[in-house]
């Protein structure tokens, strides 16, 4: 089968060029034009406005005063959440027993600034608040109103009162009031003791005074029998402890020169160590001797070796002075 044939043997037929006529084109370009008018005027959608957009050339621009107003809120809102993240990381970050022991020295120093403020510890230089001095402030702040109180005559009156010992006393306004911040400070500040005090509070039924106790030394058997138990191991004498010594033959390991093995018997035991110090005396009276007579025999040599020296001076000094004379001789001799 060639390229110009079919799959039958056929030849292919040839494509002639059709000739479009005018009438068939005028008839085209008079159905398509109404068709593109018509597509340009109708919309697909509903109609949208246009967003425009603004001009930064024409932006009014804010006041100094808008400006920094903007600026202060923004950096107060920035730093206090940075503080809360920075403190809340803080504290995540922190061991559960570091802020247990902080919790209990915060709780400490409550408890001292409470007994500082009722004047419970000594003065001393290192207290940072004047306790004493804040009253007396207070005090002076509180006069102005005390003159008010005063009579006429620049004294004040003078008012009858009963005392916590239900005495009738006379005293001033100022002094009851006084009285009664005392108390009410005074029972203030037990209750806070107690609350605060870490010591058990004392109980309440105890017996004082001429109280009989019938029971309190009854010799019931059991009781008896352990007063006398203890009364026993008192009274007994007191036994030396059971002697022990090094056992070197229930160690494996490789003994030194000096290693002295003693017997386990205490009658030869002693006689041992009595031996061993005999010899040990010996020695030390022995090496005393041998140091004297080394001391002796250096102080020997020393004086020897001094007359040595003598004699060698006086020899010299004979030799210079023979020498001496015969140059003196020669010299008269020559003149």
């Amino acid at each position: 089968m060639t390229p110009s044939t079919n799959l039958y043997g056929f030849p292919k037929p040839q494509k002639v060029p059709k000739e479009i006529s005018s009438s068939n084109t005028l008839a085209f370009t008079s159905t398509l034009t109404p068709l593109i008018s018509t597509a340009q005027k109708s919309s697909s959608g509903r109609h949208r406005p246009s967003k425009k957009r603004p001009n930064i050339f024409k932006t009014q621009k804010r006041t100094y005063e808008e400006r920094n107003s903007q600026n202060i809120q923004n950096g107060s809102r920035y730093f206090s959440n940075k503080n809360k993240d920075v403190k809340r990381q803080k504290l995540e970050g922190v061991d559960e027993a570091i802020l247990h022991r902080s919790k209990q020295k915060l709780e400490a120093k409550a408890k001292i600034y409470a007994q500082m403020k009722r004047g419970e510890i000594p003065e001393n230089n290192d207290i940072l608040v004047d306790f004493d001095q804040k009253w007396a402030e207070h005090q002076d702040a509180g006069s102005d109103s005390d003159l008010d109180a005063m009579s006429d005559d620049g004294q004040e009156s003078l008012i009858e009162y009963e005392d916590e010992f239900g005495r009738a006393r006379q005293g001033t306004r100022t002094e009851i009031e006084k009285m009664e911040r005392q108390k009410k400070v005074a029972l203030l500040s037990t209750e806070e003791l107690g609350r605060m005090s870490a010591r058990p509070a004392a109980p309440s039924k105890i017996n004082y005074g001429d109280t009989v106790q019938s029971k309190a030394f009854s010799l019931d058997e059991p009781i008896a029998a352990k007063m006398e138990e203890l009364a026993a191991k008192r009274d007994r004498s007191l036994t030396p402890p059971e002697m022990r010594h090094y056992e070197a033959d229930k160690e494996v390991r490789s003994k030194g020169v000096g290693f002295y093995q003693f017997s386990k018997d205490e009658a030869v035991r002693e006689e041992e160590m009595k031996a061993l110090e005999k010899e040990r005396l010996e020695t030390q009276k022995r090496r005393k001797e041998r140091e004297d007579k080394k001391k002796q025999r250096l102080i020997e040599i020393e004086e020897r070796r001094k007359a040595i020296q003598e004699k060698r001076a006086i020899k010299q000094a004979d030799t210079f002075l023979s020498s001496l004379d015969n140059e003196l001789n020669a010299s008269e001799s020559s003149k």
